[in-house]
């Protein structure tokens, strides 16, 4: 404080030093500066979406895939009389996801839900592939996909050469006969069964008269049984490529 004389009035002054301005313009503009900081913190929270809002999110933090079956529509093949064991597959959803399987399974085979497989021992081969329909949901999305299963009966060898001969391998008879090789052993069969009717005719020394009529039976019987053995062999393979 001191006195002044200005313009012939005396008064009392007040005044201040240069650093004393300096730190108060400092402080005003740190002030504006805060302001407008957190103005700028209130527009952006905002215009950010609530949680409750926002698109679900993956596990990598990225916006989850919709729900969909990866399970190729041809379903492994099965084999009856061994074990099959297959799971079901899924992509993109949130949660634990619940399946469905819908249409007749093939006898001896059974689905669980829970773990999403399809598994058992089927008992019979199937004529044609079986129609299903796979379904899975997580609650909030769906996905549904048809399939088709096949199964396969193996083919059964002779026992022949498995109880007299061991060393030698076992025949596929049904892959042999659906080839038409049973017609050719049919006409072998029908071959010997002829021959040793001559033979046994020659070898006959019984004058009785009924002697040529027995033979002529016993050719009518090996004719009867090799077109009647021939007809039941391509009805059969008629029934194998039709089924």
């Amino acid at each position: 404080m001191r006195r002044s004389r200005r313009g012939g009035h005396g008064g009392l002054e007040f005044g201040g030093s240069g650093e004393d301005s300096f730190v108060a313009v400092v402080v005003t503009k740190l002030t504006g500066a805060l302001l407008f900081i957190l103005l700028l913190t209130m527009v952006i929270m905002a215009l950010i979406p609530k949680a409750d809002q926002a698109r679900p999110e993956g596990q990598d933090g990225e916006p989850a895939a919709p729900l969909a079956i990866t399970t190729p529509p041809e379903l492994p093949e099965a084999i009856a009389g061994r074990p099959y064991n297959v799971a079901l597959a899924a992509v993109g959803g949130q949660g634990s996801l619940r399946w469905a399987l819908d249409g007749p399974l093939p006898k001896g085979l059974s689905f669980d839900p829970n773990s999403a497989r399809l598994h058992g021992t089927p008992s019979a081969g199937t004529p044609r592939p079986v129609e299903l329909v796979l379904r899975v949901s997580d609650g909030s999305d769906r996905d549904a996909r048809a399939a088709r299963l096949t199964v396969y009966q193996p083919n059964s060898p002779l026992t022949l050469p498995s109880r007299w001969a061991p060393g030698l391998p076992p025949i596929p008879w049904r892959a042999w006969l659906e080839q038409g090789f049973g017609f050719l052993v049919l006409l072998l069969v029908y071959q010997l069964g002829m021959t040793a009717v001559n033979r046994l005719e020659r070898l006959a020394n019984d004058p009785d008269d009924s002697s040529p009529r027995r033979f002529l039976l016993y050719r009518i019987l090996v004719r009867s049984a090799t077109l009647g053995s021939a007809a039941a062999l391509a009805v059969w393979l008629w029934r194998q490529r039709v089924g």
